[in-house]
C-alpha cells in the first residue's frame, strides 16, 4: 500500500480520511503489513500483503453474498493469468469508451477480480486507479497490478465505499454488478462516487436471449454447483469448456466467412460463441466456470438497465447490445 493512496480513501464507516496506525513491515514506499485508523470513529483496519482491508463489519454483507464472492476469490486465485486477448474484450464490454478516457484520470473500478482490467487501464495512463474487491480475489488483482504504481488494490465492499462522494473521475464495473445482492443500488454506488462531468461505465448479463441460461443453467448453478467444492467445479467445468472450443473452431468460425455466412449468422448465440472459441483453453474454461459458480447472478432486461442510467440523471447515456447476449452502458455525471 502506497501512502498516497490516503488521498483517495475514505473510512467506509464514518466517512473520515484514514491516518496511518502501526507500520510493521515495509517494501521501499509501500506498507505490506500495519493498519490505518479512522481518527472519526476510531476504526482500525488492517494491512495485509500490500492490501488495505477497509471491510464493513461482518454481519453488513449478506450470506449470499460473502458466499459469492469468496467462491469468485477462488476461481480468480485459481485463473490468476492474463492474456493478450483481455484487452479487445475489455474494450468490446465499455465501447463507445476508448482508452483515452482514462488517460490522467482517477478511476475507480468496482469488483476488480484478478485485476486485469485496473492493469489495462493503469497502462493506458490513469493517474490512479482504485481496485477494489470484497473477496480474496484482491490477492491476484495485487499480484498482477504489483509493477503498476498507479494501482491501488483495495478489499471493500461496493455497497460501503471506502471512497468520498464525488471524488473519482471514472468508475467502472464489468461482470460485477449481476452477481450483488442489489445490482441497481450497487450501479448508484459508484455512480455517487463520480464527480460532476466524470463517467459511469457498466456490463451486465442481459435477460433477453438468455433463456436457456435462466431456465436450464441457472437451477443446476443454484441448486448444485454452487454448492459444490471450487475443485469438483473446476473439474466439471473442463467438458462443456472443451464442447465449446471444439463447435466454436469446427462449425461457428468456419461458417462466418465465405458463401455460407449467412448460415453461420443465424446460428444459435454465434457472435459470443465465435468470439470465446477463439480464446484459449484456460480463457474458455474459466468463462464457463464462472457461469457455474457464484450463489448470486442476475440477468438485466435492457430497459431495465437504462434506468439505471436515467434515474441517476446522467448526460449522454448510451446503452447497447453486446454479443446478443449482455448490455453494455456510460453516461456522464452532470
Amino acid at each position: 500500500m502506497r501512502t498516497r493512496l490516503l488521498d483517495l480513501v475514505v473510512c467506509p464507516r464514518c466517512g473520515d480520511r484514514l491516518e496511518v496506525g502501526a507500520i510493521s513491515a515495509r517494501d521501499g514506499e509501500e506498507i505490506v503489513e500495519g493498519s490505518l485508523r479512522s481518527p472519526g470513529c476510531g476504526a482500525e483496519y488492517p494491512v495485509r500483503g500490500g492490501i488495505p482491508r477497509l471491510l464493513p463489519d461482518p454481519e453488513q454483507v449478506p450470506e449470499d453474498a460473502q458466499t459469492t464472492v469468496e467462491r469468485f476469490g477462488e476461481q480468480w486465485n485459481r485463473f490468476d493469468f492474463l492474456g493478450d486477448h483481455y484487452e479487445d474484450q475489455f474494450l468490446g464490454w465499455i465501447r463507445p469508451n476508448q482508452p483515452e478516457v482514462f488517460e490522467g484520470q482517477v478511476v475507480l473500478e468496482g469488483g476488480c477480480g484478478k485485476g486485469r482490467h485496473s492493469a489495462l487501464v493503469a497502462g493506458w495512463g490513469a493517474k490512479d486507479v482504485l481496485a477494489i474487491d470484497l473477496g480474496s480475489s484482491v490477492e491476484a488483482a495485487y499480484r498482477n497490478t504489483r509493477d503498476f504504481p498507479n494501482v491501488h488494490v483495495v478489499q471493500a465492499d461496493l455497497f460501503h465505499l471506502p471512497v468520498a462522494a464525488r471524488s473519482v473521475d471514472v468508475a467502472f464495473s464489468v461482470g460485477v454488478l449481476h452477481h450483488t445482492p442489489d445490482p441497481k443500488a450497487c450501479f448508484r454506488q459508484l455512480e455517487g462516487a463520480v464527480r460532476s462531468g466524470g463517467r459511469v461505465i457498466a456490463w451486465v448479463y442481459g435477460r433477453e436471449n438468455n433463456g436457456w441460461i435462466i431456465h436450464g443453467v441457472n437451477p443446476v448453478r443454484e441448486n448444485l454447483t454452487s454448492k459444490l467444492p471450487f475443485r469438483v467445479v473446476y473439474e466439471l467445468a473442463k467438458l462443456p469448456a472443451a464442447a465449446l472450443i471444439a463447435v466454436g473452431r469446427g462449425i461457428y468460425q468456419p461458417l462466418s466467412k465465405g458463401p455460407l455466412q449467412p448460415v453461420g449468422e443465424r446460428l444459435f448465440y454465434a457472435p459470443y460463441i465465435r468470439q470465446i472459441s477463439s480464446f484459449p483453453f484456460a480463457e474458455v474454461h474459466s468463462i464457463v466456470h464462472d457461469h457455474l459458480t457464484p450463489r448470486i447472478a442476475h440477468y438485466i432486461p435492457g430497459p431495465e438497465f437504462r434506468s439505471w442510467f436515467e434515474e441517476a440523471g446522467l448526460r449522454e447515456v448510451g446503452v447497447e447490445w453486446h454479443n446478443q447476449n449482455s448490455w453494455r452502458g456510460t453516461g456522464v455525471v452532470p
